[in-house]
C-alpha cells in the first residue's frame, strides 16, 4: 500500500476532497428538500433547482478529472503541474457556486475542465508520441 500512496499523492489527495465536498454538498440539497417537502426532481422551487445542478456539475466532472490527473500521474507528469491543475480544479468549484447566476460562470467551468484536458493531452503525447 505505500507504493501506491507514494506514487499518486495528487490523485488520492483530490478523491479524498471530492469524497469530502460531496457530503456537505448532499446535505445542503437534502436539508432544502426536507424544508420544502420535495422528494424527486426539483418541485418547480429555483433554489432546489440552481442547488441540484451545482450538485449535478460537480458529479458529472469530478470523476473524469480525477481519472485524468490518476492517468497524468501514473505517466510521471510534473508534480507543479499536477497540483497546479488540482487548485485549479477546486477554484473552479468555488468560483462555480458564487458565479452560478452570472454571465462570468464560464471562468469556473474553464477553471474546472481546463486541468483534465491538459492532463488529457498529456496522457496522448505520452502514449502515442513519447512512449
Amino acid at each position: 500500500m505505500q507504493t501506491v500512496v507514494s506514487e499518486l499523492p495528487v490523485t488520492l489527495s483530490f478523491i479524498a476532497l471530492c469524497g469530502f465536498a460531496l457530503t456537505p454538498l448532499s446535505a445542503w440539497i437534502g436539508l432544502y428538500r426536507s424544508k420544502i417537502g420535495v422528494l424527486r426532481g426539483d418541485g418547480g422551487d429555483p433554489v432546489l433547482f440552481k442547488r441540484s445542478r451545482m450538485h449535478g456539475n460537480f458529479i458529472e466532472n469530478a470523476p473524469i478529472v480525477a481519472l485524468s490527473l490518476a492517468g497524468a500521474e501514473t505517466l510521471e507528469m510534473g508534480a507543479v503541474w499536477l497540483w497546479i491543475g488540482f487548485l485549479s480544479f477546486w477554484v473552479g468549484r468555488l468560483l462555480h457556486y458564487y458565479l452560478y447566476d452570472s454571465r462570468q460562470r464560464g471562468i469556473s467551468m474553464a477553471l474546472t475542465t481546463f486541468p483534465a484536458l491538459i492532463w488529457g493531452c498529456y496522457i496522448l503525447w505520452m502514449v502515442w508520441i513519447a512512449g
